[in-house]
């Protein structure tokens, strides 16, 4: 009997913290980093460092600027430990130079890549003007592109890539990657090139046109509404070991 009161205890302790720490994730905790950073006149953007949540815009007469800011989640939003704290900013930082604006998101890899004891998000949100090139290059990264850019450059091994709108050149590459390209507008001088070990890759033109395009995969599975039509443009070219690929 007395064992078993002490193992419903322990499994009352056991049941008490997992709904505590479910509600601990709830919490959150935001902290200005950097900005805003007026744009006007920027035509370059480039990211490297940890990990992040981007979104860029070039859409709306509204103010061209960035803001930089870290999101803690969990224990860490509601208390720092002392032996592993560290803020959630890290070393992020945004420079400008010009027409080129810098984004250094740092290095939080911490104690056996562990950065505190909670989920700590760096998220950018910059707004350009149309036709600017942005360049990203991380280990991972969730990125979110609105508007009309002149080129997209993206590395990252762990990524999550939408476009929404217009780009001359994309060039997406990644280890384990997503994207997703919709454009809403077609000239005939677009060039697509998407690479990554494991790929998942959907592209929608949302007005008719002729494409080309060519898959070169060790396997790969490709459902495409459109016909392919060499020398056309958009020329989209899918690289990878593991494919799947929608064109619509």
């Amino acid at each position: 009997m007395r064992k078993r009161t002490i193992f419903l205890s322990i499994l009352g302790g056991l049941v008490g913290l997992a709904i505590l720490d479910g509600g601990v994730q709830m919490i959150r905790a935001s902290d200005a980093i950097s900005g805003p950073v007026d744009l006007s006149g920027v035509t370059q953007l480039s990211v490297t460092g940890a990990a992040s949540d981007i979104t860029i815009s070039t859409r709306g007469d509204g103010a061209r600027q960035a803001t930089l800011s870290g999101t803690r989640r969990g224990w860490g939003a509601i208390w720092r430990s002392g032996w592993f704290a560290g803020d959630c900013a890290g070393r992020a930082r945004m420079t400008r130079d010009g027409d080129r604006l810098t984004v250094d998101m740092g290095d939080r890899s911490g104690f056996f890549g562990w950065n505190d004891w909670d989920d700590c998000t760096l998220t950018l949100e910059a707004t350009l003007a149309p036709d600017a090139s942005v360049s990203i290059t991380q280990n991972a990264a969730r990125m979110r592109l609105d508007g009309d850019f002149s080129q997209v450059d993206v590395r990252s091994d762990a990524g999550d890539f939408a476009l929404a709108g217009h780009a001359t050149q994309v060039a997406v590459e990644g280890a384990a990657l997503r994207a997703k390209l919709t454009f809403d507008r077609v000239v005939q001088d677009e060039m697509v090139l998407l690479s990554g070990k494991m790929l998942d890759a959907t592209l929608r033109f949302l007005v008719p046109t002729t494409i080309s395009y060519a898959v070169e995969a060790v396997a790969s599975y490709v459902d495409s509404a459109l016909p392919n039509t060499p020398g056309a443009r958009p020329d989209i070219t899918i690289r990878g070991e593991m494919v799947h690929a929608t064109i619509r």
